[in-house]
């Protein structure tokens, strides 16, 4: 379909001339109406071919890409610039790539090992939200400090009461939830 929007803009966007800000708006609903199944995995892919922009959605990766990295807003890029045909292109190797679901999790296993490998990157302020990691206990020290049994524990878990986490096949819990319901 992409394809066709790129031969005859006419055709879906009511207009003959494209501008960038109006195909990322086509694009955007088209990922909306595929509740984000059509670009799931696009923006890493772009900030793997950038090897940066980690703090930039796909429209402003897009626009380094295409070598107008200007701070213009991204519905102030008229029709006939780079970022259009970038972001076509762009869409085309993406989506051939993506095709194949184990590709779409290369894409994303990439990026995880990308994000590692920068200076900048605190895996445990990803993953827990808080650097250093909070205090973790495991199911038997979580059964103890809270006075329940493990069916008690899993059924407060259950309940949303508390939540768990995991190292490897490892259950862990935050303590100072564990802590929350001592009586």
């Amino acid at each position: 379909m992409l394809r066709n929007v790129r031969r005859r803009p006419g055709m879906y966007l009511w207009r003959s001339e494209l501008s960038y800000g109006g195909l990322v708006n086509f694009v955007m609903g088209l990922d909306l109406g595929t509740d984000g199944a059509l670009l799931n995995g696009f923006r890493e892919f772009l900030v793997l071919k950038l090897d940066g922009g980690d703090n930039l959605g796909w429209p402003g990766l897009v626009k380094h890409l295409s070598g107008d990295g200007t701070e213009a807003a991204v519905d102030q890029i008229g029709p006939g610039q780079a970022g259009v045909d970038c972001l076509f292109d762009l869409l085309d190797e993406f989506l051939a790539e993506a095709s194949n679901p184990h590709r779409r999790t290369r894409i994303h296993h990439e990026y995880v090992q990308w994000l590692q490998r920068q200076s900048w990157y605190n895996q445990d302020l990803a993953r827990f939200s808080s650097s250093p990691p909070p205090e973790m206990l495991d199911v038997d020290q979580a059964c103890a400090m809270s006075g329940v049994d493990r069916p008690t524990l899993f059924d407060l878990v259950a309940a949303g009461q508390l939540q768990l986490s995991r190292a490897g096949a490892e259950v862990l819990f935050y303590r100072r939830e564990v802590e929350q319901l001592v009586p």
